[in-house]
């Protein structure tokens, strides 16, 4: 993907609202009780979020989301599976407060990489480590906007990186098979509400009354459990370091 392409998709991330939550990825091991935190920017909440992670042993922690006011506030653990030089594989489970309240349950694999800090390599200074990765994740919405009897199942992959020491990313798309053709995903057009245009009967109307990929009228412009863009994940992360001054024993 072209810089300028990904510019732009985090530009329509941010002023779209996909009403859905997932949790904020702390790419590294942290102590028993050890405690860090920071702020994160999606375009599934808009307004930031304050995350706190705190370590419970060495391969296991957990999670806190505080949305504002509430909203995309939440709670997950993680535990590391595996461990093999810079890699290590992470299971996450997690829950979170939206107008669409999902479960996530999502399989991470984190790389490790050293680089020179330095701008042009004849002027290298010491070296920082990057850590980048990859997820499947499996979502749960149970009751969302439209309060339909059938559960939002989906299932997609993700991307993210830290950037620097400061600084993270992650993209996601997870999709509901039994809401639309993956392969109309990019289609404005498709089943779009109004006049003879309402969803194929072999969907089951899930989406009667209601754009599946625009806010619906009647809903008060929010995205609904089976909408499309509610699968659609982009967050930036802002880490602010650890959340007290007394090193974790």
């Amino acid at each position: 993907m072209s810089k300028t392409a990904s510019i732009l998709l985090l530009i329509l991330g941010i002023f779209i609202t996909g009403c859905a939550s997932h949790p904020v990825v702390h790419p590294g091991q942290l102590r028993k009780n050890e405690r860090v935190y920071g702020y994160a920017l999606s375009a599934e909440n808009i307004i930031p979020i304050l995350w706190f992670r705190r370590g419970l042993d060495a391969d296991t922690e957990i999670g806190y989301r505080v949305g504002l006011p509430i909203s995309g506030s939440g709670v997950d653990l993680s535990r590391v599976l595996m461990r093999r030089e810079n890699k290590w594989d992470v299971v996450n489970l997690a829950w979170s407060l939206t107008p669409n309240n999902n479960y996530d349950i999502t399989y991470y694999r984190f790389k490790e990489k050293e680089r020179s800090s330095g701008i042009f390599k004849k002027k290298k200074k010491k070296k920082s480590s990057r850590v980048s990765w990859n997820g499947g994740r499996f979502m749960v919405i149970p009751d969302g906007v439209i309060k339909d009897e059938i559960p939002s199942l989906r299932f997609g992959f993700l991307r993210g990186g830290k950037l620097s020491d400061r600084f993270g990313y992650e993209i996601g798309y997870y999709h509901d098979f039994n809401a639309m053709p993956l392969s109309e995903v990019f289609n404005p057009d498709w089943n779009k509400t109004g006049e003879n245009s309402r969803l194929d009967s072999e969907w089951e109307g899930r989406y009667d009354e209601y754009d599946p990929m625009y806010p619906g009228n009647k809903k008060g412009g929010t995205p609904s459990e089976y909408s499309r863009m509610t699968g659609l994940s982009i967050q930036l992360f802002y880490y602010l370091g650890r959340f007290d001054k007394k090193d974790s024993k």
